[in-house]
């Protein structure tokens, strides 16, 4: 069995605490999103979120959620799964601090 250089050991740990974070992030997610039938828009999209030029929105697509992005100068589409959300992690993809704040619990009123 190969052992691990001191470089991919390094590699390994900031991976697992990425992990750790989608694994949260998806966990909120599925704790915390409730889709309304209202805010269906069709083609498998549901708004979740609307200014007067901004939308946020869970879309269906081949079986998986994706939350998608649409703001006036910039767009955005994260797979709502563990690897999907992992793998925007990794390249610092924006859209995922936008979904992670979407997907955490709200302060009852």
């Amino acid at each position: 069995m190969e052992t691990l250089t001191y470089e991919q050991t390094i590699e390994l740990e900031a991976n697992i605490k990425i992990k750790n974070e989608a694994e949260t992030i998806y966990q909120n997610f599925l704790k915390n999103v409730k889709l309304e039938a209202k805010n269906y828009k069709g083609e498998g999209k549901f708004l979740f979120w609307s200014d007067e030029h901004n939308q946020t929105y869970f879309t269906i697509k081949n079986e998986k959620f994706v939350f998608q992005c649409r703001f006036l100068h910039e767009t955005y589409d994260v797979e709502v799964t563990p690897s999907g959300i992992f793998n925007a992690l990794k390249k610092e993809y924006r859209g995922v601090s936008h979904l992670s704040s979407a997907v955490r619990e709200r302060e009852k009123v």
